[in-house]
């Protein structure tokens, strides 16, 4: 009995030419174990999930993110930058001294070496209009100078000024929890007050 295409179906029974090599099931049609479209001989992902399907020319699916993917874990991001030194200003200064200075370029080094964090630069006090002015200029200080002297992009930080519980000549830095956001800059609250 002739077998045109060696698939070992026979002419009369087989309802495909096959290519050589190519497994078939008992009608001579080439195997698709995944069911999608393309035959297992050519398939370069054997098994694509239907979710993952229509499929390229060679088999391979492309599967829809899921749900939190993308999305860097907040423990990942604080454990990747680690505990971010603090800034600490003179009384009453808005001046980096040479241990600030020094203190961000750490920071800036680790957001160089993980540009999927973001970083939140958190002032403090605002019992009266010069503490909440001070408290701004002392995080656009050291927002500004990771730009500017550091090369660190904008949108890696998240603007903080005026919070509760922590010490008016300090700014914390802190990794960002994942989806945490808020402005990477803030119009002066009382710019008339602005110390130089």
């Amino acid at each position: 009995m002739p077998d045109s295409d060696g698939d070992g179906v026979t002419d009369q029974f087989d309802q495909e030419q096959t290519p050589a090599g190519c497994p078939v099931d008992t009608h001579g049609v080439s195997r698709d174990t995944d069911g999608d479209g393309v035959p297992d001989c050519k398939d370069k992902e054997l098994v694509t999930p239907t979710y993952c399907q229509p499929v390229n020319a060679d088999g391979v699916g492309k599967c829809p993110c899921p749900e939190g993917c993308g999305v860097q874990p907040a423990t990942e991001c604080a454990t990747l930058l680690g505990a971010l030194p603090s800034v600490h200003f003179a009384n009453n200064s808005n001046t980096l001294s040479a241990d600030a200075q020094s203190s961000l370029a750490t920071v800036a080094s680790k957001l160089r070496a993980n540009p999927n964090c973001k970083v939140v630069v958190v002032g403090y006090c605002a019992a009266t209009k010069k503490q909440q002015q001070l408290s701004w200029d002392h995080v656009n200080k050291v927002i500004t100078h990771l730009q500017e002297k550091e090369g660190i992009s904008g949108d890696r930080f998240i603007f903080s000024s005026g919070q509760e519980g922590g010490d008016c000549n300090t700014v914390d830095i802190r990794a960002a929890a994942p989806g945490e956001d808020g402005p990477n800059t803030v119009a002066p609250p009382h710019p008339n007050l602005r110390k130089k």
